[in-house]
Formats: C-alpha cells, sequence, structure tokens
C-alpha cells in the first residue's frame, strides 16, 4: 500500500519527468508546462467507476484518467476514458463510464510504442491479445505512470523491481532475475496489432510548417 500512496502522489512530485525516452523524444510547447495531477476525469469521486473498480478487484485507487480517442480496427477515433489502475488499464465509454469497454492487466504489457516527434500517438502492446492505439493529449505523463504501475505489478508477482545491481551491472530484482521494466520504443514508423487478424502500420512525418502528419494505414501482406 505503501507504493500505491507514493504513485498516487507522483504527479506532485515529478516537475519535469527526465526519463530515458526523453531524450530522443520531442516535446510539444503545450506540454512543457503541463502539471501532472493524475486522475484528470475525477474518477474517483464517481460511484459508477468505483463500483466497476470493485467488481474488477482493484483498490479504489485510480492513478491516472484522462480523455482519449481510441483508433479502432478500421482506422476510426472513437472518444474514450481511459483509466489505470493499480492492476489494470480499463477503456470507458466517454460518456456513460459505467461498462468497461476493454481492460488490460498491467503485467500483460510488453512495450509502449511512439513517435520521436512531438505528438500524441501512443500504441500499448499486448502480445497475449490484441494492442491498443491512443491518441492522448497527456501522453508524457500517461507513459510516465504505466512505466511505474506496470513496475509495481511486476514487482507484486516477484519479478523486477531492480533492487540491486547483476555481475553484468544491470538491475536485477531480488532473486538475481534480469529487471523486467516496460520497454519504450521509439520510431517514426512502427506497427500494432489492431486486431486478430489486422495488422497496422503507423508513420509520422514532418510537415512543411514544421507540424507533425500521421498515417495510420492496414499492413498488406502479398501473397508468395
Amino acid at each position: 500500500h505503501g507504493e500505491a500512496r507514493r504513485l498516487a502522489t507522483m504527479g506532485f512530485e515529478i516537475q519535469e519527468p527526465l526519463q530515458p525516452f526523453m531524450g530522443r523524444k520531442e516535446r510539444r510547447r503545450s506540454s512543457a508546462g503541463k502539471l501532472f495531477l493524475g486522475d484528470h476525469c475525477d474518477l474517483r469521486n464517481d460511484a459508477e467507476v468505483q463500483k466497476l473498480m470493485a467488481k474488477h478487484g482493484e483498490p479504489p485507487l485510480v492513478l491516472f484518467s484522462c480523455e482519449v480517442l481510441k483508433i479502432n480496427r478500421r482506422g476510426e477515433a472513437v472518444p474514450r476514458t481511459l483509466l489505470v489502475c493499480a492492476n489494470s488499464i480499463f477503456l470507458l465509454d466517454a460518456d456513460a463510464r459505467r461498462g468497461a469497454r476493454r481492460k488490460i492487466p498491467l503485467r500483460s504489457l510488453a512495450s509502449l510504442r511512439m513517435s520521436e516527434m512531438s505528438d500524441n500517438f501512443l500504441a500499448m502492446v499486448c502480445p497475449a491479445e490484441y494492442d491498443m492505439l491512443v491518441v492522448c493529449g497527456r501522453k508524457t505523463e500517461l507513459v510516465v505512470v504505466l512505466r511505474e504501475a506496470h513496475r509495481c505489478a511486476m514487482v507484486e508477482l516477484g519479478m523486477g523491481g531492480g533492487d540491486r545491481e547483476g555481475r553484468d551491472g544491470r538491475s536485477v530484482d531480488a532473486a538475481g532475475r534480469a529487471d523486467v521494466g516496460l520497454r519504450v520504443e521509439l520510431s517514426n514508423r512502427f506497427t500494432y496489432k489492431a486486431g486478430a487478424n489486422v495488422a497496422k502500420a503507423v508513420t509520422f512525418t514532418r510537415a512543411g510548417d514544421g507540424e507533425v502528419d500521421t498515417e495510420v494505414a492496414d499492413i498488406v501482406v502479398s501473397s508468395p
């Protein structure tokens, strides 16, 4: 519970997150002065959301909430509410918030994918099922929360945590196993699994006015 309480107040402790991935990742001008507040939709005071969390065995702790656009398998942007709890990520209806459109256990996340440019696209990679691509105006904060929440979830399972260094200098857990951290993969073209049999590529290019153009397209597999 102490770890959860520290994470719950993390937004007030971090003024300028300098995670390793930030060395290559551009930041939007609008994000430079944002204060990390965590629960931007005030879901901790939403009775229906609290019932939903209790139903799924989550403690009454909202680590992060924000309005996002979820890119569906047809490439359409659908408004949703993203909720990060101690053990899971929930994608809720933007208005009702009474039902979970999707639940992703934090421990099932393998990596996060995004471009090196100043855009709001983020892919959450889930090898056990299909991935999720969202557009989030608070992406930097979301990445920080997901990485820390994932670390805490893995520690609960006895995996990762970075308690000490191994002989090769890499972070290891108490049992001597390599630390299992949530990777952030940066590329101006990445792929993700949008459905059971649907793969898409996201390509980012710099436009003449300096803005970032984003294209989400199906990956066509040629017949042998």
